[in-house]
């Protein structure tokens, strides 16, 4: 084993522990990441094997198939989180309006009683 091989086992060690803290209430997070791990540990204790799988895809390098395979995951990733942004941009949008409007009623009613006897003893003179 290379030394950038313990470099890159123990940086995937502490990644899974951190994502096992992480996702501690998902368990299909915890096991999908776990995976992950575990794949990227061996193909890094291996790497023969990537390059195995590149060429039963068609691709020249092991290298350039783990480069096209993490461009593809960035670009669903990047994706993913602009959705999820864009869903809490409208979830708060909705609070702010129900809690605004929830607001503006409890002031109305607080203020009508006033203007209600008012007006009751206006009629009654």
């Amino acid at each position: 084993m290379t030394s950038i091989q313990g470099i890159l086992i123990a940086g995937f060690v502490i990644a899974a522990i951190f994502a096992s803290t992480v996702f501690r209430t998902k368990l299909v997070y915890r096991l999908m990441a776990l995976l992950l791990f575990l794949t990227a540990t061996i193909l890094v204790i291996f790497p023969d094997v990537t390059t195995v799988i590149a060429h039963a895809l068609g691709v020249g390098r092991g290298a350039d198939l783990v480069l096209y395979v993490s461009l593809v995951t960035g670009i669903d990733v990047a994706l993913l989180l602009y959705l999820r942004i864009r869903d809490l941009e409208q979830r708060i949008s909705r609070l702010v309006r129900e809690v605004a409007l929830r607001d503006a009623r409890h002031i109305t009613a607080a203020t009508e009683p006033e203007s209600t006897e008012k007006n009751r003893v206006t009629t009654r003179l």
